[in-house]
């Protein structure tokens, strides 16, 4: 599934994970068949990968990613997560994940990725919320409560004096080790950011 969101001149595409890409490998919009499990696993830095016509740029996780693909002629962005789901999500309990988020900035006209996220999941009740902290002068983003079905959750998102934001992602890896997901405003795609992190 594929949302196009228009901010002035700048297209910023919506990928949900699956779709074209495989356990290990994403498929950028310009047919780059990326290997992530040859690419640096884990950490704290973000990583960047050439493609034909842009780059790939995020946090390749153990059993997941997140960030975004930019088109070189700096019109296009999509923001991109992807992983191995969790098949055996467990039925009780509580995890915190904490990570890291990515965006396009439109102020400073580059990626953004020192945001911060934090997602708490109550695998008993069956429910997800956060947040994400975006540095310097933005609007961090209220990850209101939303449902866990399967390995897969979604919910409502805001920022102070927009509440038109929805939130996706899922679990992946083994015993859900990590998350990743993406946040989308329908009336600002200024504000869509990419988010993941390891559970704690």
């Amino acid at each position: 599934m594929k949302n196009i969101l228009i901010a002035s001149s700048v297209a910023i595409l919506l990928a949900a994970c699956g779709g074209r890409d495989g356990a290990d490998t994403t498929i950028t919009p310009d047919d780059a068949n990326i290997n992530l499990s040859r690419y640096t696993q884990g950490g704290n830095k973000p990583i960047t990968i050439a493609t034909p016509n842009g780059k790939l740029y995020g946090y390749n996780q153990f059993a997941s990613f997140y960030g975004l693909w930019e088109h070189n002629d700096g019109k296009t962005k999509e923001l991109r997560y992807r992983g191995d789901k969790t098949v055996n999500v467990p039925q009780s309990g509580r995890a915190t994940y904490v990570g890291k988020a990515v965006r396009w900035d439109t102020i400073k006209k580059q990626e953004l990725d020192n945001g911060y996220s934090q997602l708490e999941v109550d695998f008993g009740k069956r429910t997800v919320s956060g947040e994400i902290k975006i540095p310097g002068a933005r609007r961090d983003i209220t990850l209101h409560e939303g449902t866990l079905r399967g390995a897969e959750y979604a919910g409502h998102a805001s920022v102070i004096g927009n509440n038109s934001g929805r939130y996706e992602g899922a679990l992946y890896g083994a015993n859900a080790q990590e998350t990743a997901g993406q946040v989308s405003f329908s009336n600002d795609s200024g504000l869509n950011t990419a988010f993941g992190g390891t559970r704690q």
